[in-house]
């Protein structure tokens, strides 16, 4: 019996995936290279990871938040959806109507033009990694 061979299903149109000529696929980022925003009276830090690229249509950040800390930023552009892994502690993030209690290595997606929020609800510092995508192709 042959196999069948699996369809793969893309959300971006073809003529819009990445390109070989145009992508840059090995980026380092060090530590030293950025600069954290320290939000919430000093209790919330934002640091960024990997800036905006426009063929992956992708941006990243680390999100520090200490005892007590919340985060609550303006909902971003239309189309924009996050990715928030739980690094260290417990973290409530509210999302789409919805609260969810998030511990070390959860992960949930959500619309990010809408509102949410995180808070550290844990005794010790609650640490994340944000990756935002872009489905409009801009900030």
């Amino acid at each position: 019996m042959e196999a069948m061979a699996e369809e793969r299903t893309y959300p971006v149109p073809a003529e819009e995936r990445v390109q070989p000529g145009g992508f840059q696929s090995l980026v380092l980022i060090r530590i030293q290279d950025t600069r954290p925003k320290h939000l919430d009276g000093g209790r919330t830090v934002l640091r960024p990871s990997l800036p905006y690229d426009e063929t992956t249509r992708l941006a990243s950040c680390f999100l520090d938040l200490y005892i007590g800390a919340r985060y609550a930023p303006s909902p971003s552009v239309s189309g924009c959806i996050c990715r928030a892994t739980v690094l260290a502690g417990t973290i409530t993030l509210t999302a789409e109507g919805q609260t969810f209690q998030l511990l070390e290595r959860d992960a949930l997606r959500f619309a990010a033009d809408q509102p949410y929020c995180f808070e550290n609800m844990s005794s010790s510092t609650g640490r994340l990694l944000l990756e935002y995508q872009f489905l409009n192709g801009h900030l």
